[in-house]
């Protein structure tokens, strides 16, 4: 019996018309550890955006545009595939169910937020149905909580809550965002692939005091003693639940970041709630000056791991001895090598032709394919250093480009300078800079259909809230101290993909009061050869010879003589 059988079967036990699977945990995290990976059981998608609809004769599976081309490869026929931009769960149950069928869902995977879409008055369920079914599901991680030493934090910990709670309306406040109890806590672990967070739950007080619920089996007894002289008691995270049913006064939570099923503990303990942003998530994002200088040191390692790699490629015949796994692999252990090196801090993306073209493709041993002087090779990876996060994407000529790539690349790269060269006004959002990176796209009817920046935090989560560069960023202003991405693009579907990626800091404009501008920290240089340099401004070409001479400059010191002359190469039209 198949998964979709299997499960409709359940669903008919318990007189379900439909049930809801996002891919989600309790921790409503964008990477899960491998036992919450309910939804890529059933449906085989490794990507990190999607949900499935189940009814009991249809199966519909939603997503955005980063990851269409991939669910059409990796989903079975028994799913319909809809991007969400036209098409949402929401809306698709409430055009294919009565309002009186049932729709169940799983409140800890949801929160209010999301609940607050659907038409239909939907049914929690006491366990979710696929549990039932997943037969030798991987167990939860065991791995210990460590301190993030204050020489890499910058910032005690009893300063932070000293901080959150002076701001507080309430008597405690609920964090349950694993990255902001590791900010806050100053605290790291390693419960999900390529992130150092601790899959855990914060209950903060008023007086500064806390309540930490994890998994005792991660805590060792010099942990827990450093975490109880700093004003912390530590339980396990089953208790977490009879701890808020005790709760008296107010209590803030994230309505955004809470799982539904808290919410309703803690109305029905009578706790009066307040609805709130977590008041974490914006410090968090403000890098202190110890933070800042720790990404650039970080960047420093990463860049010379990317020349490295950049330089070991250009030497390779790519007569099929080289393809998109081993290619990843060699870039991994290059940046091994580097000082506090501790892991990716994503699966990397090694697309070579079409592959490119699949924003968020990664190689698997059935997709894999060599690299050859015929095509155009992406590569967007990062790393995880203590003190910092890296995220970079390069896009290469393997051969000799064709005009139509050299035109498309360069326009990205255009893109890519203006919003690099922005300078604007303090209370200016991303989604007010967005279009520095498409304009030049836009020129020629082209547009990409992701996000322009994402924020990144400081050895913590790749993908970091609230900064973000996109149509829809018109939250939270950008200001000095926030780390963001800066990755126009541009895809031809079955042909190639075109991405060029850096990291910035927000930074006050020089002698210009109010005006903040970037600093770019990423230290790889750009493929010269795709470069069509007709279409470039004066200013435009001094800016690549300005980046360069400072990757160069940079890097030069500690690099091999040979991969140095490489560099100095690689870096002059």
């Amino acid at each position: 019996m198949d998964k979709l059988t299997s499960l409709r079967k359940i669903m008919t036990e318990e007189r379900l018309s439909a049930l809801l699977i996002p891919h989600a945990d309790e921790f409503q995290g964008m990477t899960l550890p491998p036992h919450a990976e309910r939804l890529k059981w059933l449906t085989g998608f490794t990507g990190s955006a999607g949900f499935v609809v189940v009814t009991l004769d249809k199966a519909a599976f939603f997503t955005d545009s980063r990851y269409l081309l991939q669910a059409k490869e990796e989903l079975p026929s028994d799913y319909e595939i809809h991007n969400t931009a036209s098409l949402s769960p929401a809306q698709l149950v409430s055009n294919i169910l009565e309002t009186t069928e049932k729709v169940g869902y799983d409140p800890w995977l949801f929160t209010e937020i999301q609940i607050q879409k659907y038409t239909h008055s939907l049914t929690p369920l006491e366990s979710h149905p696929l549990d039932k079914l997943w037969i030798n599901r991987p167990l939860s991680s065991h791995a210990p909580v460590v301190l993030y030493p204050l020489e890499y934090a910058g910032e005690e910990t009893q300063s932070k809550r000293n901080r959150i709670v002076d701001s507080l309306k309430a008597d405690h406040v609920l964090v349950t965002a694993p990255d902001s109890v590791a900010w806050l806590l100053n605290i790291r672990g390693s419960d999900v692939p390529y992130s150092p967070i601790v899959n855990a739950m914060c209950l903060l007080h008023k007086d500064g005091t806390y309540d930490l619920f994890v998994d005792l089996q991660k805590v060792t007894e010099p942990i827990r003693h450093s975490l109880q002289q700093d004003g912390g008691h530590v339980f396990d995270f089953n208790t977490l639940i009879s701890h808020l049913k005790k709760l008296k006064g107010k209590c803030q939570v994230d309505p955004k970041t809470t799982p539904i099923f808290l919410l309703h503990t803690l109305q029905t303990a009578g706790v009066s709630i307040i609805r709130k942003c977590d008041p974490c998530v914006l410090p968090k994002a403000l890098k202190n000056p110890t933070e800042c200088d720790r990404a650039r040191h970080v960047h420093l390692q990463d860049g010379l791991s990317l020349c490295r790699f950049l330089a070991w490629i250009e030497e390779q015949p790519l007569q099929g001895e080289t393809t998109e796994i081993t290619a990843a692999e060699k870039l991994y252990n290059f940046r091994k090598q580097g000082e506090n090196f501790m892991g990716a801090s994503f699966q990397t993306i090694s697309s070579f032709g079409p592959h490119g073209a699949i924003v968020h493709y990664h190689p698997s041993a059935a997709s894999d394919v060599p690299l050859k002087r015929n095509g155009i090779y992406l590569i967007d990876s990062g790393g995880q250093y203590l003190g910092g996060t890296t995220d970079v994407t390069r896009t290469l000529a393997l051969g000799t480009p064709s005009v139509e790539e050299k035109t498309y690349y360069t326009r990205v790269l255009k893109g890519h300078i203006a919003l690099a060269n922005a300078i604007f006004p303090a209370n200016t959002t991303g989604g007010q800079l967005d279009g520095f990176a498409r304009q030049f796209l836009w020129q020629i009817g082209a547009d990409y259909g992701h996000g322009t920046g994402h924020g990144v935090g400081s050895y913590l989560n790749v993908h970091e809230a609230p900064p973000s560069i996109s149509p829809r960023a018109l939250g939270e202003p950008l200001r000095p101290g926030m780390i963001l991405s800066n990755e126009p693009g541009y895809y031809k579907e079955g042909h190639y993909g075109i991405r060029i990626e850096s990291l910035m800091l927000v930074k006050e404009a020089p002698n210009l009061t109010g005006f903040y501008n970037f600093e770019i920290l990423t230290l790889v240089p750009l493929d010269l050869t795709l470069i069509d340099i007709s279409l470039l401004t004066k200013e435009e070409t001094a800016w690549i010879e300005d980046y360069h001479f400072h990757v160069f400059n940079t890097l030069a010191p500690y690099l091999d003589e040979k991969t140095k002359q490489w560099l100095k190469k690689t870096t002059q039209f």
